[in-house]
């Protein structure tokens, strides 16, 4: 079958009609007839019965059905490729990043692309990375950023910057007779967790467990960003990203260093279909800046005392 047999075929099976799958597809009827005749003698079996002026689908058309949708959808991703392809020639970046991204680095990334290119359009997404990898995919997006994402056979990733985890608690705790760095002063203190399994996440379990470090787990969060903002309304401490870290408000909530340090990268994730883009070039410089401008934020914030986790 050609392709333009398909899209004919696919309408009428979608329409349930001749007149409405022309209606679809914005030709005449006699087109839609002729098309269909044409599919069933290549075939050499029919697809419809016809009975009163209504189309029935044989059971061989409902087979091929299955497999037409299948590879309908192959289509798509072409199509929604080469409309890509179109928007970024013209200006426009569509930009996906994990929740803590977008709160934190994103706009002052952004900020900083649209003093040398003002005339762009940004679609902006904010959402898991695997939902990231899933946008990709599809190309949906352009461009992703996340936190060590884990390696994925059709998608590029590309280190930009280096940061580090952070532990942040409550000013408020401060008042207490324990010192920051010392273990005790978070004991029996209510710890918010990240529910989503990442690499990342992982490793800090690993550390949690090989310290012997039992937190008492209270609060069960999806994003870096909506523990640092419980952390600012005191209800518990977390260990974050020092990009989020950095953005909370340092007359409520506290930032220690750990002890050894828990390093990380920020990569920007591409699928390896895609076409190249000065824009994304650009955005992924400027997001490297914002990291290294957060970076230096988070040193003059931290308390001296690092937390040890060993």
């Amino acid at each position: 079958m050609r392709l333009r047999q398909i899209e004919v075929f696919r309408a009428v099976m979608i329409a349930g009609s001749v007149s409405e799958a022309a209606r679809m597809l914005a030709v005449s009827q006699p087109v839609v007839s002729r098309v269909l005749a044409h599919t069933e003698s290549a075939l050499g079996f029919p697809l419809f019965e016809r009975s009163r002026g209504r189309l029935a689908a044989t059971a061989e058309a409902r087979a091929l059905f299955v497999q037409v949708q299948r590879a309908w959808g192959e289509i798509e991703r072409i199509e929604a490729l080469a409309a890509n392809l179109r928007r970024g020639a013209s200006g426009l970046l569509r930009v996906a990043a994990t929740p803590s991204l977008a709160t934190s680095l994103l706009p002052e990334a952004l900020a900083a692309l649209r003093e040398s290119h003002p005339g762009v359009a940004c679609d902006l997404w904010a959402t898991h990375t695997r939902q990231i990898e899933e946008h990709l995919l599809a190309f949906d997006i352009d461009v992703g950023f996340a936190i060590e994402p884990a390696p994925h056979v059709a998608l590029e990733a590309t280190a930009l910057a280096r940061g580090e985890i952070v532990l942040a608690a409550p000013r408020a705790w401060l008042a207490g007779v324990l010192r920051p760095g010392e273990r005790g002063w978070l004991e029996a203190r209510p710890f918010i967790a990240l529910a989503e399994a990442t690499p990342l996440g992982e490793r800090l379990a690993a550390r949690l467990a090989a310290g012997s470090w039992r937190p008492a787990q209270m609060l069960t969060v999806q994003t870096y960003a909506l523990a640092g903002m419980l952390v600012a309304q005191g209800l518990g401490y977390a260990l974050l990203d020092g990009y989020t870290g950095a953005t909370l408000d340092p007359e409520r909530v506290v930032l220690l260093r750990l002890d050894p340090p828990a390093p990380f990268e920020l990569f920007m994730m591409r699928s390896t279909a895609g076409a190249g883009s000065l824009l994304v070039g650009r955005l992924a410089a400027c997001l490297a800046a914002a990291a290294q401008a957060h970076a230096q934020r988070l040193a003059a914030r931290a308390l001296p005392e690092a937390f040890v986790m060993g």
